[in-house]
């Protein structure tokens, strides 16, 4: 008796999950990152399904959850600014509409090469005139020069491709000549203790920038309050701003109070 393609689908046995547990942590030995998208394709399993399985090995400290999906254990890790860039988007949307509200026309302004400020990036370049942009990121800068009535100053340094900007001695020597009314950044992970980064080069250009501007801007997702990375960039006390797309731990909430900074959440509207 002949089957169809759509029963025998259907009969395909499913892997238990301790089966597809080792298969994630066995692949999180090879690649940088595992997409939730991906593996619910793999196993034939629903993208919930996954979703609780990433969020259980989280919790047993088995790996970190990252950008719709997951990563190995590892404190100097990050995904490609590229890959980075396609995930959280309606999140960081939100995140940008609230941030923007803080910038006004003719202000001097530094981004940090980090994916969640594309989307301000690109709201200010619609909403803005007359803005000074200092920054190391090229996607910012050629996102923000589609503005006529911008002035765009890049930081020299070394390339670093995986960030898309630059990095080094240099850039943090000649952002030191410029002081800026509003600096926005994020960061690959934020805790009580304040931002951090996976790499030095990267944190320091972040601090440089925050003692360099009058006025300091955290952008972070929900999926960034996690566990620390490698380095400490600043304390929450470098901040006057913190937005996020919905309310993180009481623990951060106090913490940010306790440093006298701002905390500004972003909700989805609900229809």
């Amino acid at each position: 008796m002949r089957h169809s393609a759509s029963s025998q689908m259907g009969s395909r046995k499913r892997l238990p999950q301790k089966d597809r547990w080792k298969i994630i942590q066995n692949m999180l030995e090879t690649r940088p990152v595992v997409l939730i998208s991906d593996l619910a394709s793999q196993f034939d399993v629903s993208v919930e399904t996954i979703r609780r399985d990433i969020d259980a090995m989280a919790e047993a400290e088995l790996l970190e959850r990252s950008y719709g999906g997951a990563t190995a254990l590892n404190t100097a890790h990050e995904p490609a600014i590229n890959l980075r860039a396609t995930q959280q988007i309606t999140e960081r949307q939100r995140i940008a509409s609230a941030a923007a509200t803080l910038v006004r026309d003719s202000q001097v302004l530094m981004f940090d090469s980090c994916a969640t400020c594309f989307p301000l990036a690109h709201r200010l370049t619609i909403e803005r005139n007359d803005l000074k942009v200092i920054t190391n990121s090229f996607p910012i800068a050629n996102i923000m020069a589609k503005n006529s009535t911008f002035k765009i100053t890049v930081a020299g340094g070394f390339f670093k491709s995986s960030e898309g900007g630059n990095y080094g001695s240099e850039t943090t020597e000649f952002l030191h000549r410029f002081v800026a009314d509003h600096c926005f950044s994020s960061c690959s992970s934020v805790t009580v203790e304040g931002p951090t980064e996976v790499d030095s080069d990267l944190a320091a250009v972040k601090r440089v920038m925050f003692n360099q501007s009058r006025s300091n801007s955290l952008l972070v997702d929900h999926e960034k309050f996690r566990l620390p990375k490698l380095e400490l960039v600043s304390s929450l006390a470098m901040l006057d701003h913190v937005f996020t797309d919905a309310s993180p731990e009481q623990a951060f909430i106090d913490a940010v109070d306790a440093a006298s900074a701002r905390l500004h959440v972003a909700h989805s509207v609900k229809n």
